[in-house]
């Protein structure tokens, strides 16, 4: 005589779904980056808005409207490591910026200018 098979019971493994708001920023190494979009006048693109809330970051790209935040981060990471963004001074008194303005990077294209 055989016995009753036992019934296999799945473990449900649920994933967050959720992405961060917050990147780790490639200058200073702290999750404090954030990326935020804005409507653009041209069709088919939209502004991102980088910004660090340690090292004070400030980076504004127009990027095509298919790409999410991650796309974005992976961009501004690439730009860093080829050296098109330049880490900013930590003290803002040896260049003689007060502490509440943010300094400003626009990059269009991969030309940099101040802005």
């Amino acid at each position: 005589m055989g016995r009753r098979r036992r019934k296999r019971i799945k473990k449900v493994v649920r994933r967050s779904t959720l992405m961060s708001r917050y990147f780790i920023c490639p200058i200073c190494g702290q999750q404090t980056l954030t990326i935020d979009f804005k409507k653009s006048n041209k069709p088919g693109t939209k502004l991102a808005i980088v910004r660090c809330g340690n090292c004070k970051l400030y980076l504004t790209m127009e990027v095509p409207e298919v790409l999410d935040k991650i796309d974005v981060y992976n961009k501004v990471v690439d730009l860093v490591h080829e050296g098109k963004i330049e880490q900013y001074m930590k003290s803002p008194s040896v260049e003689g910026v007060n502490e509440n303005e943010e300094r400003s990077t626009e990059v269009v294209n991969g030309e940099e200018g101040e802005g």
